[in-house]
């Protein structure tokens, strides 16, 4: 199986600590390794370093350099433009098919917290042989909720479509996007249903496949990629072909769409880190509920979220459900339970204050 770790994002819901020369993958979020070295660590076990690979975008090739120096240079796929998942996924499909026809492709966020990850490699292996035996399906891992989130996409479960080694392989009965509470609380009280952790393991051919009978202009672009592959013009034709791409995500483009999609059930401790918010899911919180990052003095306040920069000090004083972060060049204040929010600021930031992204 080869292993393709996405990493172009730009964690807008996590700025001003997250900006597009450093995304947040990019960043020590839990722990010593940056997100994107523990993304690579976690999978160890499974992938040798020329089934690693890294896709992101040209701006950020010598970032994962810098963390990932291992990492061959054939395993660097590179975006030239932002195209959203779905020409990502098809460029990454399109390249190892070519390389190596007939594989079998993991391709996994580099921005997701995993406090199980013995439990994911073992459902990626279960993930694999499935493919093997049903090469025509699309397998994602559905994360079993653990609260009501408004944040996260959420999988119906259907029947049980068969059983590899002993795990139980769902039918997808259907994808919901990010729900208001009322109906997160029902998906998750009914057990029917998992979080959409944008993990997947698929045949790349069956990929490409699925492209051509959705997304047909997409799938002419990337034939023209295709026949350049291997060949000196490789790199110019991407350069080339990429830009021209419609944006989409892959959910929209090919697996809301798709005939046979199937989901095993992650207990795997899992966390999108997508928001402020979301930090207390994966960072131990003082007796006040307080999670805090830098120079922080709490007077009478709970529940907030603050990171600071060294040498400045953030002062909470009775107030109670914000998120504070402080860097040199921008200040957020937001309440926490509205941490989604963030994105908005970014958007809002469009051109012309472009150089606080």
């Amino acid at each position: 199986m080869k292993f393709v770790i996405r990493a172009g994002g730009f964690g807008t819901r996590l700025w001003p600590y997250s900006r597009t020369t450093r995304p947040k993958q990019f960043h020590r979020m839990v722990g010593e390794r940056t997100m994107l070295q523990e993304a690579v660590h976690r999978i160890r076990p499974l992938v040798g370093v020329r089934d690693l690979h890294v896709s992101t975008g040209s701006e950020l090739v010598a970032l994962v350099r810098e963390q990932l120096p291992e990492l061959p240079g054939a395993g660097m796929i590179v975006e030239p433009a932002l195209r959203n998942t779905g020409p990502a996924i098809g460029l990454e499909c399109v390249l190892l098919e070519s390389r190596y026809p007939g594989c079998t492709v993991a391709s996994l966020g580099s921005d997701h917290h995993i406090g199980r990850p013995e439990e994911f490699c073992r459902l990626l292996n279960v993930a694999e042989e499935a493919a093997e035996e049903d090469p025509d399906a699309l397998f994602t891992l559905g994360v079993k909720p653990t609260r009501v989130e408004t944040g996260y996409g959420y999988i119906q479960k259907g029947s049980v479509a068969g059983r590899v080694n002993g795990e139980p392989v769902y039918s997808v009965a259907r994808f919901r996007e990010k729900p208001d509470e009322p109906t997160a609380r029902q998906y998750v009280e009914s057990g029917e249903f998992l979080w959409n952790s944008n993990m997947f393991v698929w045949k790349a051919r069956t990929v490409l496949a699925l492209f051509e009978q959705f997304e047909p202009e997409l799938h002419r672009i990337l034939m023209r990629i295709q026949a350049a592959v291997g060949t000196g013009s490789e790199r110019a034709a991407i350069a080339r072909e990429y830009p021209r791409m419609t944006e989409v995500a892959i959910d929209n483009a090919i697996i809301e769409r798709a005939p046979r999609v199937a989901t095993l059930e992650a207990d795997i401790d899992w966390s999108d880190i997508g928001s402020w918010g979301a930090l207390t899911d994966v960072l131990p919180v003082d007796a006040e509920g307080n999670l805090v990052s830098g120079e922080v003095l709490n007077l009478n306040s709970r529940d907030n979220t603050a990171y600071g920069v060294e040498g400045k000090l953030i002062a909470l004083v009775d107030v109670e459900g914000l998120v504070v972060v402080d860097t040199p060049d921008a200040l957020l204040i937001c309440r926490r339970d509205r941490a989604q929010r963030v994105r908005d600021v970014v958007a809002a930031l469009r051109p012309d204050r472009a150089g606080y992204l």
